[in-house]
């Protein structure tokens, strides 16, 4: 077998990357800024590869996969074409996998790494004598911001995250910055996104805030306003879309320690996009969380707040289906 270069052709998704020794660590951050990201670089977030893949095309039969060992269970998604062909569950010490009896066709493969756990890069390996390429997408650049529900710990597996489904239906290159419990419109990240180059941004607003209890009412929709205005200084026309909290269950009529409420939340980041469109801003769209996954679905919220898989699923078809109707091939939004 044959090793194909890990790049940043080569490997997707990832804001950056760090060789440390004989491996290539994704990372959702710029990690040379790291130590700007306190505390304790988003609780550690930034380094687990969420949304993140290993893409290229080949004739190969055989694909090899190698990487660090962890002290956890890692899963790996490996899809051909746009489909998932097989979950790798990687044991605790393990450091390959390999799929065998492959396609000798001309394809495109994913291996999309976990959401849950960081993964080190070492080697991926094809058949000696098999064509490759890496893969030119035809696909815009989407950027998500969230909190665990973007990151979607509880997803069937790491293409089965609500971005990543929603990304596929709509033929999106993700770059997903869900990061748990820390969606905390940081400056930093807003940085980050700013110095990410991309076609249309995606930004989900409250629900840490809410847990956090980190804005009151003075200080909420400035943050948010000031993050948004910080990306605006180098993505001025960029398309973005603000949403606002899923359903909450008791968070919904129950105040936080600052005395918000989802419901009161949701209000609040309608006035922001209001507030852009009202000063010129025709490219900043709201999206309620409440047309993504309503009370209706409370049975999909096992913990009262985070989706389980079937949730995560219906999260990604209700996403796709309410950017859709801005959404055009050659221009990303439109109204």
């Amino acid at each position: 077998m044959k090793p194909i270069p890990l790049n940043e052709q080569t490997i997707v998704g990832a804001v950056s990357l760090e060789k440390i020794g004989e491996f290539i660590k994704p990372w959702r951050i710029f990690y040379k800024d790291k130590d700007f990201f306190t505390p304790d670089l988003l609780n550690g977030h930034a380094e687990i590869p969420a949304g993140v893949r290993i893409t290229f095309e080949t004739t190969s039969a055989k694909l090899m996969v190698e990487f660090a060992p962890s002290q956890n269970e890692v899963e790996f998604d490996v899809v051909i074409d746009h489909e998932r062909i097989k979950t790798v569950i990687v044991q605790p010490g393990d450091t390959s996998f390999t799929i065998e009896n492959l396609s000798t066709n001309h394809k495109k493969i994913e291996v999309y790494l976990s959401q849950q756990q960081q993964v080190l890069l070492k080697n991926v390996f094809i058949d000696e004598h098999a064509d490759w390429a890496a893969h030119k997408s035809s696909g815009k650049k989407w950027l998500t911001y969230g909190s665990s529900i973007t990151q979607c710990h509880a997803a069937e597996s790491p293409s089965q995250t609500w971005p990543a489904i929603t990304a596929k239906e709509l033929d999106l290159d993700l770059i997903c910055l869900g990061y748990s419990g820390q969606c905390q419109y940081e400056p930093m990240v807003a940085r980050t996104i700013r110095d990410t180059p991309v076609d249309f941004i995606s930004l989900s607003a409250g629900i840490n805030i809410y847990g956090g209890d980190c804005y009151n009412h003075r200080t909420f929709q400035a943050i948010i306003i000031g993050f948004i205005q910080i990306i605006r200084e180098k993505q001025p026309t960029v398309p973005i879309v603000l949403s606002s909290p899923i359903y909450g269950t008791f968070r919904e009529d129950t105040p936080n320690l600052v005395g918000f409420t989802l419901i009161e939340m949701r209000k609040q980041v309608k006035e922001i996009v209001d507030i852009f469109r009202k000063n010129g801003d025709e490219h900043i769209f709201y999206v309620n969380g409440l047309d993504i996954l309503s009370a209706e679905y409370e049975n999909l919220l096992p913990d009262g707040l985070h989706p389980n898989a079937e949730g995560y699923k219906l999260m990604g078809h209700n996403f796709a289906a309410a950017f859709k109707p801005y959404f055009k091939k050659d221009e990303v939004f439109s109204l």
